[in-house]
């Protein structure tokens, strides 16, 4: 017979208690307004895009990333729930840029992940170097298609991703439910 102590039964309960919660994943409106809070100075705010289609109609709402950045960005959601953001630039860039860059990441880490300011600097800081890693190397062996990706998967089906190409950088976090 199998014994599971006070403690650890516990531990089991809180993380099935909590587990819904995580795999609801994180509100839209939540996210875009930490996003807007955090990115401080770039002004940033989503907007609705005017889409023109043909035939059927996605189930994804779609949001334009609009700041003083000069930083690309989509989020996209189902009904209020987060399922996509990717932020891009066009290399090369210069400092400034890429710093307000970064700022973009580290906003929208902790907006998806729910991480303080000085986890998501650091983490977006380290996916950045290893990125940058991958591209050096993938420029000395030659590649055919030169780029450097980094992805993370976190718990809550929550996944993290850098590319890095000789022509751009994108960043994404991504909800996989």
């Amino acid at each position: 017979m199998l014994r599971i102590s006070g403690s650890v039964a516990a531990l089991c309960a809180a993380f099935l208690a909590a587990s819904p919660a995580i795999a609801a994943g994180v509100a839209c409106d939540a996210f875009k307004a930490s996003v807007t809070r955090d990115s401080g100075d770039l002004n940033a705010e989503f907007i609705r895009p005017l889409v023109v289609s043909r035939g059927g109609t996605s189930e994804l709402e779609t949001y334009d990333l609009v700041s003083r950045a000069r930083v690309d960005g989509a989020l996209k959601c189902k009904g209020d729930v987060f399922i996509s953001f990717e932020a891009r630039i066009a290399m090369p860039a210069d400092g400034e840029l890429i710093g307000r860059f970064a700022r973009v990441q580290q906003a929208a880490a902790m907006a998806a992940f729910g991480w303080s300011s000085a986890r998501a600097e650091r983490e977006v800081r380290d996916i950045a170097n290893e990125a940058a890693d991958y591209l050096r190397a993938s420029q000395e062996r030659g590649d055919v298609s030169i780029a450097g990706k980094v992805e993370q998967h976190h718990p809550g089906a929550m996944d993290l991703g850098l590319i890095w190409t000789p022509s751009d950088r994108t960043f994404i976090a991504l909800h996989n439910p």
